[in-house]
């Protein structure tokens, strides 16, 4: 069997030491975490608030053939009549 170990009892009138920290992660981290909440709010008020546009839109019309215009040629040429046998 294993001895348990004693409890160490703690010294209730002695200030507890706090982990010393820098300001300047201290302050990076208020920045940050401020920035994601507000991202997340902005976020949340597009989703619910903000109307999607409509994917779905008509074709725009063909526009006019300028006078010069040549059309492009055909790379497989289609024939015009079926060939004969």
């Amino acid at each position: 069997m294993q001895k348990r170990k004693k409890k160490r009892s703690l010294d209730l009138t002695k200030p507890v030491e706090r982990p010393k920290m820098p300001f300047g992660i201290l302050l990076r981290m208020f920045v940050i975490g401020s920035l994601a909440v507000g991202a997340s709010g902005y976020a949340i008020y597009r989703h619910y608030c903000v109307p999607r546009p409509s994917m779905l839109r008509p074709a725009p019309p063909p526009e006019p053939l300028p006078s010069g215009f040549v059309p492009v040629p055909e790379l497989v040429p289609v024939p015009e009549t079926a060939p004969s046998r």
